[in-house]
């Protein structure tokens, strides 16, 4: 793993996030993850620019020589008209084999869902040890009537995946990953944002609880309301 000169810090635009997510995504790649995820969880947000972003910093590593992946053919078409100046191969999820060209030394695929599930593991399996690069996946907005076992098998394809950025608002504060770094909760604080526990892994929404509640007597919360609260908070 790469070794920090000096410390990553929490973004202040969605700029900023943009460009650490794209900065630490090649950076594990270039550590040598082949299975990489970058998610943005702003409840407010649009992808397509962000996408953008991620699509022109391939084009400046890959040339012409990387796939961009969609979750339906309505999503490729309409990155086809937005990124026409990058001049990308554009597919949808749906064309199998033919989105995993051998010539491709990456792919990126945008915003899949829990529906593609299977379609995206088989698309991975393609791509071999070549980076696979997941950007804001979706795979748990079909949770409703979702089964156990498509469940379990959603869960152990995401653990096959090295977290190369991460960042969701609370109310109260944010968890937040920056690859090499380590996961980080912050709190929201009048004066602006505090570092309240570093960990290894990953927390899940209950180990953020019990965090806030040691440390501050508070719950964590959920999403703030609005992204650019989030962003005024970290600009105190």
């Amino acid at each position: 793993m790469t070794q920090l000169t000096e410390p990553i810090l929490l973004p202040n635009s969605l700029e900023d996030a943009t460009e650490q997510a794209i900065a630490a995504t090649h950076q594990a790649i270039a550590d040598g993850a082949s299975r990489v995820l970058a998610d943005l969880r702003f409840p407010e947000l649009k992808v397509s620019p962000i996408a953008y972003e991620f699509a022109a910093s391939f084009n400046k590593i890959y040339g012409k020589e990387w796939q961009a992946i969609f979750a339906d053919a309505g999503a490729a078409a309409l990155a086809k008209r937005e990124w026409a100046d990058l001049e990308v191969s554009v597919r949808g999820v749906n064309e199998g084999r033919r989105a995993i060209r051998e010539e491709d030394k990456a792919f990126l695929i945008v915003e899949p869902t829990s529906v593609e599930v299977e379609q995206v593991e088989k698309l991975v399996q393609l791509a071999g040890d070549r980076p696979f690069v997941m950007l804001n996946p979706r795979l748990e907005n079909s949770e409703v009537g979702l089964g156990l076992a498509a469940r379990q098998m959603r869960d152990r394809f995401l653990s096959t995946f090295e977290t190369a950025y991460y960042i969701k608002p609370l109310e109260l504060g944010a968890l937040w990953r920056s690859y090499p770094q380590s996961w980080q909760v912050w709190e929201q604080m009048e004066a602006g944002m505090k570092q309240l526990a570093e960990v290894p892994q990953r927390p899940s929404s209950d180990d953020i609880d019990r965090l806030f509640r040691q440390k501050t007597g508070k719950q964590s919360g959920s999403f703030l309301g609005r992204l650019q609260q989030f962003f005024n908070a970290l600009a105190r």
